[in-house]
């Protein structure tokens, strides 16, 4: 069994970010990349690249716990570990011709939050 186009891209996104392979991790995305996750907000996908870039160095571990996808678009579940303790998160992500063009992504804030992240209203 072979995996689909979308659960192809969006694992070589998460593998390239997580490893700390910014250079792939870019041409992934589309240039008019959508993201919403619960904590801040991205001009565009520069942005988004850096505060990606920015975690991914504060990161010291990252499991993968499960990867779902079709032809369009994937969900992957993984715990990652900052700083402030362990997050588990999941990303929906949206995948056209290849390309990442939006990501849904779930995590608990309120470790986030308590060490300062975010609105704190």
């Amino acid at each position: 069994m072979t995996e689909n186009n979308g659960l192809l891209v969006a694992r070589a996104y998460h593998r390239a970010w997580s490893t700390r392979d910014h250079a792939s991790a870019g041409p992934l995305l589309s240039d008019d990349l959508r993201v919403e996750v619960p904590i801040n907000s991205y001009a565009g996908k520069a942005d988004f690249l850096e505060a990606v870039r920015r975690t991914a160095e504060m990161t010291s571990t990252v499991e993968l716990l499960a990867a779902l996808g079709s032809d369009d678009e994937a969900l992957l579940l993984y715990d990652m570990t900052l700083p402030i303790g362990r997050l588990r998160v999941a990303e929906h992500f949206t995948v056209n011709d290849g390309r990442i063009q939006r990501i849904r992504q779930v995590h608990d804030t309120a470790a986030l939050r308590a060490a300062g992240f975010g609105s704190q209203g």
